[in-house]
């Protein structure tokens, strides 16, 4: 019996093997690393994993040249499909034209690539309903403010759509509001540029009712500054200032749990992971698949924040 084991094990170890040399090899070409970039990694990941498939994962560091290079070196080991989070779509299209010319399918992930002769699908936040999400919340909160109702917007990158259509569906969800001021603060992003900018609007405009971070990143930044100005008013008291943002991180979080934002939309990062190895393997499989596949956040507040804990990328 134990002999008959044995052969039985190592049968099964050679068929195993076999079938992940023959399997599917997703090339990951992502644009750099950073929490809801690694969140949605790892969706891709798992997705791979459930279904058999290999991940070559290649990180550009935010350099355009070197994704482009990773990607000429993903053709050359024979990927079956990439995956791409691009740093520049213009920079990285001759690459992908390569790989289309290889018999490469490229799915796009996170930031779409409209203007691409490759790309046949992308899945990423739904960006304009996110922003809508966190600006119907403002208007609500603001609703029957007398006066001019001062709002600081800290956008997130003028050349990234996500950064673009978080503003515009923020923009539509506070056009309930009369006599608006609002303060555009270009973060690009950067952390550091959005606690400047917090620090010069306050100085400009003291009575600033409401602040949305295209990131929830930005939000400790948010935090100091009104730590600073003693603006840290509770939920519901005269004074308060109505602090909402995108993403789903930790740091978003903590924010809402301590009552400091309002809310914060969180995307679903293990979701669009997923649907993109799905979406890899319909193509493989010569299904027709959507050119464009978006993931709508969740908005929670401070009152349901902790009960979603396990719903919250970034509090995990």
């Amino acid at each position: 019996m134990k002999k008959l084991f044995g052969a039985l094990a190592t049968t099964a170890m050679l068929m195993t093997t076999a079938a992940y040399a023959d399997g599917v090899t997703l090339g990951l070409s992502v644009d750099q690393l950073f929490e809801s970039r690694v969140a949605v990694n790892n969706g891709i990941k798992a997705g791979a994993a459930d279904r058999g498939y290999e991940v070559i994962e290649v990180v550009a560091d935010g350099d355009a040249q070197q994704q482009n290079a990773q990607i000429q070196s993903l053709i050359t080991q024979e990927v079956d499909a990439i995956l791409v989070c691009a740093v520049d779509q213009n920079t990285i299209e001759r690459a992908l034209m390569a790989a289309k010319k290889a018999g490469i399918p490229v799915v796009a992930y996170d930031r779409d690539l409209p203007d691409s002769r490759v790309v046949q699908a992308f899945v990423g936040p739904d960006s304009t309903f996110d922003g809508k999400e966190a600006g119907l919340y403002t208007a609500k909160a603001l609703d029957g403010v007398d006066g001019e109702i001062v709002i600081v917007e800290l956008i997130g990158a003028l050349n990234d759509q996500n950064g673009i259509d978080r503003s515009k569906g923020f923009r539509e969800g506070i056009a309930s509001l009369k006599n608006v001021k609002l303060i555009e603060v270009p973060t690009d992003w950067d952390s550091a540029r959005a606690l400047a900018g917090t620090q010069n609007a306050f100085q400009a405009n003291p009575d600033i009712k409401a602040v949305f971070a295209a990131t929830d990143t930005h939000i400790p930044g948010v935090e100091t500054v009104l730590a600073d100005l003693d603006k840290i008013i509770p939920q519901g008291e005269p004074g308060h200032v109505v602090v909402t943002g995108v993403n789903g991180s930790n740091d978003g979080y903590q924010a809402v749990v301590k009552g400091v934002a309002d809310g914060f939309v969180v995307m679903g990062t293990d979701a669009t992971g997923r649907k993109a190895v799905d979406l890899v393997a319909d193509i493989l499989d010569g299904k027709k698949v959507e050119r464009v596949n978006v993931i709508p956040g969740d908005f929670y507040t401070t009152a349901d924040v902790e009960a979603n804990k396990d719903k919250i990328w970034g509090a995990n």
